[in-house]
């Protein structure tokens, strides 16, 4: 799946830095940077935006500022606010706006966490999909779990609750969501690679796999886990990119 974005923001350099963050989200597409209202109004009629950034800051006489703007586009559009406080976000949710970013803290992180909801809005408008075949392939089934060896036992893991798997010499060290402490277990990362659905996980470095629902942001060299922060290894990079391209982020 894929979103169509353009931007509008009467400061350059914020439109130059938020067209570089869009540009690094593989499921999105930007059709347009502006700097002036009219101009973007021109281009919105001939083409279908998906998700709309949208800037609120002083404006010229003959400029149409950022809400009257936002409230020139169709039902379809879905409006991501950036402004210099929060003065105006009570507001701009009344205009039903999708999120709403202060310039002070823009950052990649909060700009795709905001095109990830716009994904997941669009996502749930989608018609359901056709019914799967009563004999799916290993990588159509749906995430239930994993049985893992550790010492003299053997252990259930249910794989949505599983974040993130850590290379450990010989072993590894599995992250769940409900442990404070990682799970060890004597299996290789290749071992690991091979056992979890291709579908859900997905190695980003020699060191770490990830699952895809566990990440809450992707930067250009690292990917979030709630706090934490994991490398992407150049070796790894496109094969997430691709990833990513692939499945819709729910």
């Amino acid at each position: 799946m894929e979103l169509t974005c353009a931007l509008l923001h009467p400061d350059e350099t914020i439109v130059k830095k938020l067209q570089a963050w869009a540009e690094d989200i593989p499921f999105l597409r930007l059709c347009g940077s502006y700097t002036h209202s009219l101009e973007a109004l021109k281009d919105y009629y001939g083409s279908e935006i998906d998700v709309y950034v949208v800037g609120i800051a002083p404006v010229a006489p003959d400029e149409i500022g950022g809400m009257d703007f936002s409230r020139m586009l169709s039902s379809h559009t879905r409006v991501i606010f950036v402004a210099p406080t929060g003065s105006h976000a009570a507001e701009c949710f009344r205009l039903d706006a999708l999120d709403y970013l202060v310039e002070k803290d823009l950052s990649f992180a909060l700009f795709f966490q905001a095109i990830n909801k716009a994904m997941r809005w669009f996502a749930a408008k989608k018609p359901e999909a056709t019914p799967r075949p009563t004999t799916p392939e290993k990588d159509d089934l749906p995430e239930k779990v994993i049985y893992l060896r550790s010492d003299s036992r053997i252990l259930r893991l249910e794989l949505e609750k599983l974040d993130y798997v850590e290379s450990c010499g010989d072993y590894v060290k599995i992250y769940t969501r409900d442990e404070a402490r990682p799970l060890l277990v004597l299996y290789t990362m290749k071992h690991m690679e091979e056992k979890l659905p291709s579908s859900s996980f997905v190695r980003i470095h020699r060191s770490y796999i990830v699952r895809l629902r566990a990440l809450s942001a992707i930067g250009n060299d690292q990917v979030y886990i709630g706090p934490k922060e994991l490398p992407i290894g150049n070796a790894y990079r496109d094969r997430l990119k691709a990833f990513l391209s692939a499945l819709p982020l729910l």
